[in-house]
């Protein structure tokens, strides 16, 4: 069984890949690690323990991972467009009850690293917010971070056009060096950008359907796909728009739902208007061996409707 951890920055999106995961009984999430992003990382510590009691699932431990950027000891300031999509507290402004348990003592990449020895190629991380925690681990052991099946990370654009700058990805432009350690490194990684992201749109009746169960997970898991929605796309009369970290969880763990991949070394620009663009490396063009694949084209229909079934039954 493969073991799972999910590094994230929990907001919205992240919360409807934790559940689209968690209902994934051949996988094992042994842990959520938390970073900054669409809130502070204290925030998505909170909303990942509010959020795994939600589904009943108090046995994932979850740990703090990095509030600075790789490069500053300054805590990270989420942007305001942040606060609009998902919310002041992430959430759509939901009040969860107060989670009854705290995060684990060991730091995020402490845990990272202890999992990639002990699982090898068993372990996969799924980040889906900066790669902060991930480059960190990578600097401290980059041999065991070499030995785990995968990194498949929500990022990037290369194909396309970024969504906070012309060139830039919301995830990889918050810490670019991070993930310039990441894609720099001999670990092996899998892009999910705006590539495929944006192909991969749920209309109005999926995400009305979430409220139509009688529970208390599907009145909450609606009215954050609603408010989500509503401000990422300004258009609250037909909700529906791109699924972006649930779509990092079925590349995966089911890969044949991507229509394509390209083997690419990859970097990031770090200086001037191009900051946080993820482009080819010309150093390694040369290099047989490549270390990143980056999803081109995407089965959109299959994976849609899995991901709405799916949430529809992990929910009632």
């Amino acid at each position: 069984m493969k073991k799972i951890i999910l590094d994230m920055d929990v907001g919205i999106d992240d919360t409807l890949a934790i559940a689209y995961l968690l209902a994934h009984r051949d996988v094992e999430l042994i842990g959520i690690t938390t970073v900054f992003g669409n809130v502070k990382t204290e925030t998505s510590l909170k909303n990942s323990l509010a959020v795994l009691e939600l589904f009943g699932r108090e046995d994932v431990p979850v740990f703090l991972g990095n509030t600075c950027v790789l490069t500053s000891d300054t805590a990270f300031i989420p942007h305001e467009i942040a606060y609009r999509i998902h919310g002041q507290n992430g959430i759509g402004n939901l009040e969860l009850p107060e989670p009854k348990r705290s995060a684990e003592s060991m730091p995020a990449v402490d845990f990272i690293l202890e999992s990639a020895q002990k699982y090898g190629e068993d372990l996969i991380l799924i980040p889906t917010g900066p790669l902060t925690n991930i480059a960190q681990a990578i600097l401290r052991d980059e041999e065991a971070m070499k030995g785990i099946g995968n990194i498949t990370f929500m990022g990037g654009a290369l194909t396309v056009q970024g969504n906070v700058t012309p060139y830039a990805e919301a995830n990889i432009y918050a810490d670019p060096e991070a993930a310039k350690v990441v894609l720099e490194s001999e670990v092996s990684t899998t892009m999910v950008g705006l590539d495929v992201t944006l192909r991969a749109h749920i209309g109005n009746d999926a995400i009305r359907s979430w409220g139509d169960l009688n529970s208390r997970k599907s009145q909450i898991i609606n009215a954050m796909a609603k408010y989500y929605f509503t401000f990422e796309y300004n258009d609250p009369d037909n909700l529906g728009g791109a699924i972006h970290d649930p779509l990092a969880v079925e590349a995966a763990l089911h890969p044949e739902s991507i229509r394509q991949f390209l083997p690419i070394n990859l970097t990031v620009e770090t200086q001037g208007p191009t900051r946080g663009r993820t482009v080819s490396t010309m150093e390694k063009l040369r290099e047989k061996k490549t270390r990143t694949q980056v999803c081109l084209n995407l089965d959109g229909e299959t994976f849609v409707k899995r991901f709405a079934d799916t949430i529809r039954e992990i929910i009632r």
